[in-house]
């Protein structure tokens, strides 16, 4: 009964919030805190606890072509939000009485977190370091939630300016009922995120059974990635290599091909065409799995830019093909369906948008290509050439003459990698645009208009959705 009271709970909140008129769906009566170890176990196993957040923050960014006229994925069949970003529109993003998916699915998450970090240790069916180490892996979800959302909602971290910057409210409470809270700054908010991945760390096993569930590397890894977004680059490091000890394994794509017309399944072993491209937790790269919401994300859903696809023609030695280009991306047609002069991003795989290798391995590879010397420049390349050895078939290894060269290769490097998938390409680009010499201004086009986007403009930052302003209007918000 008290399982059943709490699964209600959860379906009615995580599937109904789409319609609510609150800030977050109101627990209906008869809410029940379960009282069992495997109760809240089952909690954190809940199939919405292994998705992350929407895509949607990827029409802002310089990755996103869309078509004209009556052409496939053209601008004027999109939904309001999605033109709204494209088009760099001001104000609101989404209209009223739409919800939006990021902030409404990622505090259901943290309110599921919440309530097994505030319950777990009162059990009585299971030991201390079990319930330790249930409650550390919900420490680090909910620090999951907050980092990818502190690089929607927010501007990119700025130490003189992070103490007043309007960042997200922070709620620690499991009860929804509970309207007391206000929106932390933005350093409020990095501060809880480290709190609750330093406290987690104690508890977390070396390996979990699966890579839905995070180990001791996944904290590291999240604490490299806040540390990257805040600019301090010496702790990125030192966390980044924690989290490489255990692994730098990747899927090597060159021993992979494309099967002509197929969609699900179409990424396959060219020595077996029976075994497809791993997903999830088949998958060495990935070392903590969570999905995009919708099954395949934005596959078939947007074109890429011109620029980015220069950017994997960039850097090929004689005939090396970049296999991301080759396997991801499909130009003019497909299956019958015609967009030409466009290429479309479909790989039809499950992607992981929480916490891979390569990420851990870039944002190393950064870190010492900042930092500079011989020896850091060295170990940069060590790593880039890692990394391309297996996406790049004729790979020809690189040594970086300065520091400037290589920061610029790792990062064109991060963008290949990264192109599509989650939010990292927005958040790049807002952290990027904090240093001069990588500003830049987006600019869009369909049905003969053009749109642009300077840097550091706040329209980077994605505002209250109006339906949480219509119940707390007065919440701060950004002028965009």
């Amino acid at each position: 009964m008290i399982m059943k009271k709490i699964f209600l709970w959860i379906v009615w909140g995580m599937f109904l919030c789409q319609g609510c008129d609150r800030f977050l769906d109101i627990q209906p009566k008869g809410y029940t805190i379960p009282s069992k170890y495997d109760d809240y176990r089952q909690l954190m196993n809940y199939a919405q606890m292994a998705k992350a957040l929407d895509h949607y923050p990827v029409y802002i960014t310089d990755d996103a072509q869309l078509g004209s006229g009556d052409e496939e994925n053209n601008f004027t069949s999109m939904d309001d939000e999605i033109k709204n970003l494209y088009a760099f529109e001001h104000g609101a993003v989404f209209n009223d009485g739409v919800s939006d998916p990021i902030w409404n699915y990622a505090y259901n998450r943290i309110y599921v977190c919440n309530t097994v970090i505030n319950n777990i240790m009162s059990v009585t069916d299971a030991s201390e370091s079990d319930k330790l180490n249930l409650k550390s892996e919900a420490m680090v979800a909910r620090a999951f939630e907050y980092l990818c959302m502190i690089g929607v909602y927010a501007p990119a971290y700025d130490a003189a300016t992070a103490s007043t910057d309007y960042g997200l409210p922070l709620i620690s409470s499991e009860d929804v009922a509970d309207l007391n809270y206000s929106r932390s700054t933005v350093e409020q908010v990095y501060t809880a995120i480290k709190q609750d991945l330093d406290d987690a760390l104690p508890a977390l096993l070396d390996k979990t059974p699966n890579t839905f569930r995070p180990a001791k590397n996944v904290a590291y890894g999240f604490l490299a990635r806040m540390y990257l977004m805040r600019g301090e680059y010496d702790k990125a490091l030192e966390n980044a290599k924690k989290a490489l000890e255990v692994s730098e394994e990747l899927v090597d794509l060159t021993e992979y091909t494309a099967k002509p017309n197929a969609y699900i399944g179409r990424i396959v072993r060219k020595d077996d065409p029976s075994s497809p491209y791993p997903e999830g937790m088949d998958n060495p790269e990935n070392i903590y799995v969570r999905y995009p919401p919708s099954v395949f994300g934005l596959q078939m859903a947007v074109y890429a830019s011109q620029e980015l696809l220069d950017i994997y023609d960039k850097d090929l030695a004689p005939g090396a093909v970049d296999k991301r280009r080759e396997l991801w991306f499909v130009d003019d047609e497909y299956s019958g369906v015609e967009f030409r002069g466009y290429t479309i991003f479909m790989p039809y795989i499950r992607a992981n948008l929480a916490l891979n290798n390569m990420e851990v391995i870039l944002t190393a590879a950064e870190c010492y290509a900042r930092e500079g010397g011989t020896e850091n420049l060295a170990e940069a390349a060590r790593l880039y050439n890692l990394l391309r050895d297996h996406r790049i078939e004729n790979n020809v290894h690189v040594t970086f003459a300065n520091a400037d060269e290589a920061l610029v290769k790792v990062l064109e490097e991060r963008r290949r990698e990264f192109a599509f998938l989650g939010i990292y390409r927005f958040v790049d680009l807002k952290r990027l645009n904090k240093e001069s010499r990588f500003q830049k201004t987006i600019t869009h086009s369909a049905d003969g208009q053009t749109w642009t986007l300077p840097p550091n403009d706040n329209r980077y930052i994605i505002p209250i959705p109006p339906v949480v302003k219509g119940f707390r209007p007065d919440l701060p918000d950004y002028e965009r």
